[in-house]
């Protein structure tokens, strides 16, 4: 091979791992986004009387999957391990849920988030449609926030299911 094609073929070589590189890295420099994805569980929840209602406390243990993505931090099939924490009280007034969540990722990153639900239960058949709003995170969820809707499905044993859209951004 001449020189000239050897010249040639390392430039062509040299742009093609340029641009893969700025490929690779972009998803990174993403501002904003849409993913949906869904959620199965177990919880471990203690209902109370209270007052004129009771009250629900307990965790959620399971895992996430990113089922559609536009791109960015959030991947189509990235699995992640669920963790969070769920309170909530029922009175003639009606239902207020709140549950703090951690999602991290095979690589160890962590997405956090905090649903929030103002109808339906924890019972067999029970859930609802709620909100969760995403507040930040570590690694490549660093300053990403937006809000999702979601909906759960309360299962028996202890089991749950859900499934979301969310629009997110990053500062």
């Amino acid at each position: 091979m001449s020189i000239r094609n050897q010249i040639g073929a390392a430039l062509v070589f040299a742009a093609g791992t340029f641009c893969a590189a700025q490929m690779a890295s972009a998803d990174h420099h993403v501002k904003s986004g849409t993913y949906e994805f869904v959620i199965s569980g177990v919880t471990d929840l203690t209902t109370v009387e209270h007052l004129e209602g009771s009250v629900t406390g307990g965790s959620v243990q399971g895992t996430s999957t990113i089922i559609i993505s536009s791109g960015g931090p959030y991947v189509v099939g990235e699995n992640f391990v669920l963790s969070g924490i769920i309170y909530a009280k029922k009175s003639a007034a009606g239902m207020e849920l709140e549950s703090p969540g951690t999602l991290t990722d095979s690589s160890g990153d962590m997405s956090f988030n905090m649903a929030r639900r103002k109808a339906g239960d924890q019972a067999v058949g029970g859930g609802g449609a709620g909100s969760m709003e995403l507040v930040g995170g570590t690694g490549k969820y660093q300053g990403v926030t937006g809000a999702c809707e979601y909906k759960v499905e309360y299962l028996a044993d202890n089991r749950i299911a859900g499934r979301g859209a969310c629009q997110w951004q990053r500062d």
